[in-house]
């Protein structure tokens, strides 16, 4: 008799438990829709004050867009994925396609936290990721590839698709995962944007530490997005950002743009994404 007592307030407890840690995980979500999630690297994260991407693509598209985006990071995981604060390889993509799906964003918390080299927006967009419901989102842009590029990192693994440890896999990790758990969002891959590093030949010509030139990372990203029918904005080749203007758009190290850049930027962006929605809806 008391042993089944006992067994029925331990089940009773463990239930109880389990119900809390699910209110946890999706206490802090706003129950709002949004129309886009951008999240990815430092082209569209790293300023946030006077002139930001998501500014500019409000203005252009009439939607709005939540900055999810960090600096420095690959979509791609590294030696160090899977241990606590190292920031980098938790807000790779298959660690933000996995807190996405579980809404459970305790490990990069927990790696932020330990973290003595974040950047101080950071914070702001794991905030901005963990209170999005994505079941009332339309579009999720990835917007990586840059650093991949920058850390020479492998484009594909022909032996095994799914490496992610290579930009290839990576991104059919991503995709695959956030497609089984919210199929009703519209992925968008973003390709990474012309470059011309200061002290470098142009992204065309260079390439870092074994890896390749940054042409080669576009189309790994378009053969991948080929293979899973999303939807691709190319702004490598057709933002009108290239060799030819990049000092007008860039700041002086050729990476990162300036207002005038993250301006045409975003409303290339915009275009490119209400011409979807538009396909979409007809």
């Amino acid at each position: 008799m008391f042993p089944l007592i006992g067994i029925a307030a331990a089940f009773a407890v463990c239930s109880f438990l389990l119900w809390l840690g699910y209110r946890s995980v999706d206490a802090g979500i706003k129950e709002e829709p949004q129309d886009v999630v951008a999240t990815g690297d430092s082209i569209i994260g790293k300023e946030r004050n006077d002139g930001t991407v998501e500014e500019y693509f409000e203005k252009y598209s009439g939607l709005t867009m939540v900055n999810g985006a960090f600096g420095g990071n690959c979509a791609s995981v590294g030696e160090n994925a899977g241990r606590y604060s190292y920031q980098s390889e938790s807000i790779t993509l298959p660690e933000l396609a996995k807190a996405i799906c579980c809404r459970d964003f305790s490990v990069q918390r927990a790696d932020l936290a330990m973290s003595q080299t974040k950047i101080e927006y950071f914070d702001d967009s794991l905030k901005n990721l963990s209170e999005v419901d994505f079941n009332q989102t339309k579009v999720l842009m990835l917007a990586f590839g840059t650093n991949d590029y920058l850390s020479g990192k492998k484009t594909d693994d022909p032996a095994d698709p799914y490496n992610v440890e290579t930009y290839g896999g990576a991104l059919r990790y991503g995709i695959e995962l956030l497609e089984k758990t919210y199929p009703d969002l519209e992925i968008v891959l973003v390709t990474p944007l012309f470059c011309h590093i200061s002290g470098w030949e142009n992204c065309l010509e260079q390439s870092f530490y074994g890896g390749e030139t940054l042409d080669k990372y576009v189309e790994t990203e378009k053969k991948v997005a080929e293979q899973y029918g999303v939807y691709v904005i190319d702004v490598f080749y057709e933002s009108g950002i290239d060799e030819s203007n990049f000092e007008e758009y860039m700041e002086e190290g050729g990476l990162h743009l300036n207002r005038e850049g993250r301006e045409k930027y975003a409303r290339f962006l915009a275009q490119k994404t209400t011409e979807l929605l538009k396909e979409k809806n007809e």
